[in-house]
Order: C-alpha cells, then sequence, then structure tokens
C-alpha cells in the first residue's frame, strides 16, 4: 500500500454517552451511530456530545497521519 492509500484509509472512533463518531485523515465525519441514549439528549445536549468525540477522534486521526508520514519524512519537518 503506498502513502497516499496508507493516508486515506486513517478512520478514527470515538464514543461516550451513546454516540459513536468516525472521522478521516480530515476530521471529516464518515460514520455516526445513536443508541437509544443519546437519542433521549436534548438537541443542543447531543450536538456538543458529537463535536466533542468527532475533535477527539480527528485528533487521533492526525496522530496516525504523522505516525505514517514520520516513516517517510524527517521529523524535523513534522513539528510546528
Amino acid at each position: 500500500m503506498g502513502l497516499g492509500e496508507r493516508l486515506d484509509s486513517i478512520r478514527r472512533e470515538a464514543s461516550g454517552r451513546g454516540v459513536t463518531v468516525v472521522v478521516d485523515l480530515h476530521g471529516k465525519p464518515v460514520d455516526l451511530a445513536f443508541s437509544r441514549e443519546a437519542l433521549a439528549m436534548r438537541p443542543a445536549e447531543l450536538a456538543g456530545v458529537i463535536r466533542a468525540l468527532a475533535d477527539e477522534a480527528a485528533a487521533a486521526a492526525v496522530a496516525e497521519g504523522v505516525s505514517i508520514l514520520s516513516d517517510v519524512v524527517p521529523p524535523h519537518l513534522l513539528t510546528s
């Protein structure tokens, strides 16, 4: 598998309070699941949970992307 394919295949999941969010490397949601617990929340509360979980999953996806890139990019170019 090439570098681009490895990066494109990154998916990370975060779950909590009856919500599961899966994002890609860019933090874009690619899957979203709710249990009855989640569906009992008020809309604003549910939106906040989704945002927090998406942020958590996105951070994990970016960390994996950096790890993959570290195989081919010198470390000093990966730090900000």
